[in-house]
């Protein structure tokens, strides 16, 4: 296991068994949790071990499996930009096969993929649950919001009323989520393509290695507008998740393709292209279910077509994803051998725990074609989520008032003589045997050894000891208590704690040994923190403290507490205020919520 191995914040969650909140709220609460080690501030990324170490330290659960373990040596060997190229030379190998338009793995990974065969080998669920397991890493590690939910997925394929033995196609494929869902329910022919090439073959390998009813499975690579490698194909359902707002989806180059039955689509249709696209590639009494941004429903410059679809009967229902940014279209490609002329009813249905819904004849919808649900679906009660957060909100708000301090002018270093505080230089509180100063050899190693061993690095990132040291007689102990710092005085010093007990410190670093009698230990590290006592260069004892009676200091560490508490409950305060702010947007666009009649009586705060 390479110490390289990294998480992503996802990763934690997923292994401590709990939400990305709690992971979040570690984060702002504890200065000892791992700094980030690589990634990009939207996603940063941990070092496992740290991780783990620190879990185990704070009794929190944290469980990493040989996958896991795996995983996070993907993520530390191969460049992140790569990671899609990796998962699709890993599936080809667990499928025996060669992946079209790949180019060749580099030798480096070979021990990766030896690793990965030996898990399959190993995992109960085999080849399959194994490679399944990576891909969801893959996915979470990206968090790719536009790749379609799985639930999602789960819902589109019931809405196209997949059985089993029916052929599906998935023109904008992807990883192949919905060719998975359409597989779970009982599909027997998968069709897919995707213009990249790892994401084709990495679909291709999961649907291989399903197994169950599938009977055939294709996946090809080629941008399914402009270069359709299955134009021969119809499918009793079609399922996509298209590009939202392509402006390049070949409008010059397609002007005049017999797929635009309702009318050519305009520059910024993209959307209106693909779901004729996927009408064109049913079989009579097909049904296709398209994913499209919420804006393709009510568009000017695309009214006119929405508004032949609605017309032809081949608009079947529209209904709202959660958090109202897109809608799924439900479309159903006319049966002329039965007569069926298609829907002459469209059925509108809101997102909600509710999924309130109301049926519109076609007829209805041909003015202004405006097909968004909330234009339709009856007005729902007003959200109480929004009045929730209100409550919360303004509870926090009093709650926040007790927090901060009362803080009074002090005994600065300049206060007139008869002053209660004391100024002392660390050397002259070592020589009156208030404080011990132990200072580490420069020749300790910090690579190897028995030893747990707290570094100059660990200090800087708020972390546990991560070296290791070999036993000597010099080598300072840590114990609960003492109070380290930076011998350049760089680095802010903290308490240690009976987790870092036992723990040997690296050069660098020295360690301050209070009589607790005199001075507390947290007072010594704050006093050493302020100011520009710990900026001072090279030689610690110079340092200096105001030594206050200790009552006075343990009044002083209250007040930074008290000051911490007021800063977690203002970060607690901006959380409740975004939620807030989402929920009264989101009710004021659905209109589930309005803004009170001036003349009612103002509500009076809990």
């Amino acid at each position: 296991m390479t110490r390289d191995a990294m998480v992503s914040a996802a990763d934690i969650a997923r292994l401590a068994g709990v939400g990305r909140s709690a992971v979040s709220n570690w984060r702002r609460r504890f200065t000892d949790f791992p700094r980030p080690v690589a990634g990009a501030p939207s996603n940063p990324l941990f070092a496992l071990e740290e991780v783990e170490q620190w879990c185990l330290e704070r009794g929190k659960p944290f469980e990493a499996d040989d996958l896991d373990r795996l995983w996070q040596r993907v993520q530390a060997e191969v460049e992140g930009v790569r990671l899609a190229e990796f998962l699709a030379h890993a599936g080809t190998a667990l499928t025996a096969r060669r992946g079209a338009g790949l180019p060749k793995p580099p030798e480096e990974w070979s021990p990766l993929f030896d690793a990965l065969a030996a898990s399959a080998e190993k995992a109960d669920d085999g080849a399959a649950g194994v490679f399944s397991r990576l891909c969801e890493r893959f996915r979470a590690a990206r968090e790719r919001a536009s790749e379609v939910e799985r639930e999602v997925a789960e819902t589109m394929a019931g809405l196209a009323g997949i059985g089993h033995g029916a052929s599906v196609l998935d023109p904008a494929c992807g990883t192949g989520v919905l060719l998975r869902a359409a597989a779970s329910r009982g599909a027997a022919v998968l069709w897919g393509q995707d213009r990249d090439p790892a994401h084709a073959e990495i679909a291709r390998a999961r649907l291989v290695l399903m197994g169950g009813d599938v009977e055939e499975v294709e996946v090809a690579v080629a941008d399914s507008l402009k270069a359709d490698a299955l134009h021969d194909r119809r499918a009793d359902a079609v399922l996509c998740d298209p590009p939202f707002r392509d402006r390049h989806w070949g409008w010059e180059e397609l002007a005049r393709d017999d797929r635009w039955t309702h009318g050519t689509p305009a520059r910024g249709e993209g959307e209106l292209a693909w779901v004729q696209h996927c009408l064109s590639r049913l079989r009579p009494g097909g049904v296709a279910v398209v994913r499209v941004p919420a804006s393709a429903a009510h568009r000017p410059s695309g009214r006119r077509i929405r508004a032949a679809l609605a017309a032809s009967g081949a608009l079947r229902g529209v209904t709202e994803l959660p958090g109202a940014q897109s809608l799924v279209w439900v479309l159903e490609r006319p049966d002329g051998e039965s007569g069926r002329s298609g829907s002459s009813q469209v059925e509108f249905v809101l997102s909600g725990d509710t999924a309130e819904s109301c049926l519109l004849d076609r007829a209805e919808l041909v003015g202004e074609a405006d097909l968004r649900p909330s234009s339709h679906v009856p007005r729902r009660e007003p959200d109480a989520s929004y009045a929730q957060w209100r409550t919360a909100l303004l509870s926090a708000v009093d709650g926040l008032a007790e927090a901060p301090p009362v803080l009074t002018p002090g005994d600065a270093p300049s206060a007139p003589e008869g002053s209660a505080a004391v100024v002392s230089s660390i050397g002259e509180l070592v020589d009156q045997g208030v404080l011990e100063l132990h200072t580490a050899p420069l020749a300790t190693p910090a690579d190897r050894g028995p030893v747990p061993l707290l570094t100059h690095k660990d200090l800087r990132e708020g972390r546990g000891p991560g070296g290791r040291t070999v036993e000597s007689t010099g080598r300072v102990v840590l114990r609960p208590g003492d109070v380290v710092a930076s011998a350049t005085g760089d680095v802010s010093p903290r308490v240690a704690g009976t987790a870092e007990s036992g723990a040997a410190v690296g050069p660098s670093l020295v360690v301050l040994r209070a009589d607790p009698e005199r001075i507390d230990p947290d007072y010594l590290a704050a006093a050493l923190t302020a100011g520009s006592a710990h900026r001072l260069r090279n030689d610690p004892r110079k340092a200096r403290i105001a030594l206050l009676p200790l009552e006075r200091q343990r009044a002083h560490i209250t007040a930074l507490r008290r000051l911490a508490d007021t800063e977690r409950r203002l970060a607690h305060l901006a959380e409740l205020g975004a939620r807030l702010v989402e929920a009264g947007r989101s009710g004021l666009a659905d209109r589930s919520l309005a803004p009170a009649h001036p003349t009612a009586p103002e509500e009076k705060r809990p």
